[in-house]
């Protein structure tokens, strides 16, 4: 394995990392003690975001303005899905659905990468890759429903999980979009300019909610889940995520999506003292083993080939 894949696979794995405590973080804030209405917290977190990121990266943003202007529509867009919807329609689902059901739903990741890089990049699926996505779906399942059928049986259907998936959709689109990035921007000045277009966009719709009398109380419980969302999930997470995907190819950085639940449940055991259960390790063996077995290994395969 080169030296850049390798830094795209550590990339990744700490990116999911910091997105593990997303969904905990926020529901908290929407209705766990900070009824923080959804397009409220995405705007101020990307807000924060933004205003963390600027400093550093003023300069850069103006010395490549002229690439910017170029290609406004590319990063526009980008701005809309990253920014501006996908974390809107994730909040949006969590007030109506349960931690379990939308982390469920984000492990279909893989699969619609799959099937987009297959669709619109004409990339050949093999049965390697379709191996290491049942079995990292299976893992994933295993951790979220504790090894209890009974769980499963008990999951219902909701307007929230809709939600939710069409925020994977949108995930899924992001990530094959990453394919077109301008490779003579830097990551920081890019990620700097999405942000400002998606605050952009999302404006209206976030004046929209507060026109309907939803208003963002600057709590102590909201005040905290900005401040985690914005330097962990967006300027650390969602920079070396989208660094991760460049190095290492669009298809190979959907299977990581999986190692979320394992996150959680390691934060669970550190951080709340939850006991350290049977399905923890055989998820977790399930999900490594999909992801080894349909990235690393295919590739040291064909390397030797």
């Amino acid at each position: 394995m080169n030296r850049s894949r390798a830094i795209g696979y550590a990339f990744l794995v700490i990116a999911i990392a910091f997105w593990a405590g997303n969904s905990v973080v926020a529901r908290s804030a929407l209705g766990g003690g900070g009824d923080a209405p959804p397009l409220a917290l995405n705007f101020f977190r990307w807000c924060l975001a933004l205003a963390i990121f600027l400093p550093f990266t003023m300069a850069g943003v103006w010395r490549q303005r002229r690439r910017f202007i170029a290609r406004w529509r590319y990063h526009a867009l980008f701005g809309l899905i990253s920014v501006a919807a996908f974390n809107s329609f994730f909040y949006t689902g969590l007030q109506f659905t349960t931690a379990v059901q939308g982390t469920l739903i984000q492990s279909i990741l893989p699969v619609l990468v799959l099937i987009l890089v297959a669709t619109f990049l004409h990339e050949r699926i093999t049965a390697r890759q379709i191996l290491g996505v049942t079995l990292s779906l299976a893992g994933a399942a295993v951790i979220l429903l504790r090894g209890d059928m009974a769980t499963a049986l008990a999951l219902r259907v909701n307007i929230g999980d809709l939600w939710c998936l069409g925020a994977v959709i949108i995930w899924a689109i992001q990530i094959m979009s990453l394919r077109w990035k301008p490779a003579d921007i830097d990551m920081p000045s890019f990620m700097t300019v999405i942000i400002f277009f998606g605050l952009v966009i999302q404006a209206p719709f976030y004046l929209w909610e507060l026109s309907t009398g939803r208003v963002l109380h600057f709590t102590t419980v909201n005040l905290v889940s900005i401040v985690y969302l914005a330097l962990f999930a967006s300027v650390i997470g969602a920079a070396l995520y989208n660094a991760g995907v460049l190095r290492v190819g669009t298809a190979a950085s959907g299977y990581f999506a999986n190692l979320y639940p394992v996150f959680s449940a390691i934060l669970a055991i550190i951080f709340l003292g939850e006991p350290f259960e049977w399905f923890h390790a055989l998820g977790g063996a399930l999900v490594l083993g999909g992801i080894y077995f349909a990235t690393v290994a295919r590739r040291a395969i064909a390397e030797s080939a």
